[in-house]
C-alpha cells in the first residue's frame, strides 16, 4: 500500500508540471517545440491514468488477496514457524535434566541472525534451547530478552548454525493487523503441539480484548479462538486467511466443562513488544511502587474506611510512592486530576504515563484531603539465560 501511496504520489506532480507547462504556454502565445501538444498531453495523461488503474489493482489484490483453504494458510506460514524444545535443570536431591518443548514464529533477521518470537513461560527456566523447522534437523538458540508480564520473549539462532544444520528454508513471517479481527473470521493456529511436530489447527475467532488471568498471577489482554491450543503450542502464531500472524498463542482454558477456549495475544501488541525486547532486551515501564486494593462496600463496611477509593497495602523503596511520601493506609481517590475507585482504573492510568511524566496523586489520610506530587519511576522486566 505505501508503494500504491508514492506512485499516486509521482502520478500527481507529473500531472501537476504537465497542466502548468500547458497554462504557460497558453499565456505566452509563442511557438516553442519542446511544448507538448493537447493531443500529446491527453494522451500522456491517460496512459498514465491506465498504468495507474493497473497497478492499484494489483496493489489491492495483493493486499486484500485470502487463501481458499487451511493447506495454503498453512504453507504460507510453514517456513517460519519453529519447534522449540527446552531443556531444564531441577534439582530434586540430585541435579536432573528435564524437558518441555513450545513454538515460535520468524519476525527478524540480520545478516548473522533469526530472531524469532515465543512465550516467555516457554524458555523462562531454560538451560538449553533448540529449534527446528522439520523436527528433524536442529540448531541451538539464544536468549535476547522477554517480559514475564506480556509472557513474551524473544530468543536467535546464528545463521551459520542454520547453514551447519542444513536449514535453509527459513523465512520471516508478515505480521497483520489484528485490530482488523471480528469475531467469526477463520484462523489457523500453528505450533509443536505436545512436542510431537509441527501441526495446524483450524478455527475461528471467538472473542475479542478478553482479559484472562495465568496460573502464576499475571493478567492478558488476548483474542480468543476455539482452534484447539494444546501444551506445546505455546509461543507459535494464529495466523489469517492471508497467512500473516494476528496473534501468539499463549494458553488455553483448562476445564473438564469447557472446551474450544484457546488465546492468543493480539499481533499488534506483540509486535510492538518484542521489538522494546529486540532493542534492549527487556522491557522498560512505569511503575508507581505500591501494591492497593480496590475499597468494596464490604470493606469499607468491615474496617470502617472513610470513603471509597483505592487502599494502599505497601510501599516499595527507590520508587515515585515512597519518594513523595505515599504510606501504607493511604486511600487514593484522584490520579493527575481523574477520580479513581478500583485498582483496575490505577493500573491503567500508570501504565498510561509516561516515564519521567510529573504525577499528582490525591490521597485522604487520618481524614485529611493531601495532595502529592512526583515523577514517576520505571522497571526493566526480568529476563532469563541460557
Amino acid at each position: 500500500m505505501k508503494n500504491f501511496t508514492r506512485r499516486f504520489c509521482t502520478f500527481a506532480v507529473i500531472c501537476a508540471i504537465i497542466v502548468s507547462s500547458f497554462s504557460l504556454g497558453l499565456q505566452i502565445g509563442t511557438p516553442d517545440n519542446d511544448f507538448v501538444s493537447r493531443r500529446e498531453m491527453e494522451f500522456i495523461l491517460s496512459s498514465l491514468a491506465a498504468e495507474m488503474d493497473r497497478q492499484t489493482a494489483t496493489a489491492l489484490a495483493t493486499t486484500t488477496q485470502s487463501y481458499n483453504n487451511a493447506a495454503e494458510i498453512f504453507s504460507a506460514i510453514d517456513n517460519s514457524v519453529v519447534s522449540i524444545n527446552v531443556m531444564q535443570q531441577q534439582i530434586r536431591g540430585t541435579m536432573q535434566d528435564s524437558h518441555s518443548a513450545g513454538s515460535g514464529v520468524i519476525f527478524h533477521e540480520t545478516n548473522e541472525s533469526i530472531y524469532i518470537a515465543t512465550n516467555y513461560h516457554v524458555v523462562q527456566a531454560a538451560h538449553m534451547v533448540t529449534i527446528s523447522l522439520d523436527d528433524v534437523r536442529t540448531a541451538p538458540a539464544s536468549f535476547v530478552g522477554g517480559d514475564e508480564r506480556s509472557d513474551l520473549a524473544v530468543i536467535s539462532v546464528l545463521r551459520e548454525d542454520l547453514r551447519a544444520a542444513g536449514i535453509t528454508d527459513y523465512k520471516v513471517a508478515v505480521f497483520g493487523d489484528s485490530d482488523a479481527m471480528e469475531i467469526g473470521n477463520f484462523v489457523l493456529a500453528v505450533g509443536n503441539a505436545y512436542g510431537q511436530g509441527q501441526s495446524a489447527t483450524l478455527g475461528i475467532v471467538s472473542a475479542l480484548n478478553k482479559t484472562i488471568t495465568l496460573d502464576v498471577g499475571i493478567v492478558l489482554n488476548v483474542m480468543q479462538t476455539d482452534a484447539a491450543i494444546n501444551p506445546g503450542n505455546s509461543g507459535g502464531p494464529l495466523v489469517n486467511t492471508r497467512g500473516e500472524v494476528i496473534g501468539i498463542n499463549t494458553a488455553r482454558f483448562a476445564s473438564v466443562h469447557s472446551e474450544g477456549m484457546g488465546y492468543a495475544i493480539p499481533s499488534n501488541e506483540a509486535a510492538e513488544i518484542i521489538s522494546q525486547i529486540l532493542e534492549y532486551g527487556n522491557i522498560i515501564r512505569p511503575v508507581l511502587g505500591v501494591t492497593f486494593t480496590t475499597i468494596t462496600p464490604e470493606l469499607r463496611e468491615m474496617h470502617n474506611l472513610p470513603a471509597t477509593g483505592v487502599f494502599i497495602n505497601q510501599t516499595v523503596r527507590g520508587f515515585t510512592a515512597a519518594d513523595i511520601g505515599l504510606l501504607a493506609g493511604d486511600i487514593v481517590t484522584h490520579y493527575n486530576g481523574q477520580r479513581v475507585q478500583t485498582s483496575d482504573q490505577v493500573r491503567e492510568l500508570i501504565s498510561q504515563t509516561p516515564i519521567g511524566a510529573e504525577i499528582n496523586i490525591i490521597i485522604l489520610r487520618d481524614g485529611q484531603e493531601i495532595s502529592l506530587r512526583g515523577i514517576m519511576t520505571s522497571y526493566h522486566t526480568s529476563t532469563t539465560n541460557f
